[in-house]
């Protein structure tokens, strides 16, 4: 009965920590813990009580995977669209960088100008269409 109490402690505690950012537990912490679980189960198969908390403890265990699973979306999410803005303006610099005369622009007077209100006009356009979309 005493290791039920704990587990029932120690299932508490991580449900408390669930929604931190910093959730102190590390994955190997939750893999013994669930081990124990089982083992007691294995040692005492006609307790009811240790069923409800495994079934508790898989569900905290499938949120946890759930809400990391989500912050590294969300960061590949904006990592994408820095990417895909900072695509454009790479072939821009690429283009007018070359060493050829032929290029146009590039030894105009106005030239730099054109290529800066070029950059800064894509990256406003980008960024206002991924804000329209609700990209971020």
């Amino acid at each position: 009965m005493e290791e039920i109490t704990e587990f029932k402690k120690q299932i508490a505690l991580i449900e408390k920590y669930i929604d931190e950012d910093s959730f102190p537990f590390s994955a190997l912490e939750i893999h013994k813990f669930k081990s124990s679980m089982l083992k007691y189960k294995l040692d005492n198969p006609d307790d009811p009580k240790i069923d409800t908390l495994i079934q508790i403890m898989e569900s905290l265990d499938n949120v946890h995977e759930k809400k990391q699973n989500e912050k590294i979306n969300h960061r590949l999410n904006l990592l994408t669209i820095w990417s895909t803005i900072f695509l454009p303006l790479s072939f821009f610099t690429g283009m007018w960088g070359m060493n050829f005369d032929d290029v146009p622009l590039i030894s105009d007077d106005k030239g730099f100008w054109v290529f800066s209100f070029l950059c800064v006009t894509t990256i406003l356009g980008m960024w206002l269409y991924f804000k329209k979309n609700k990209w971020f």
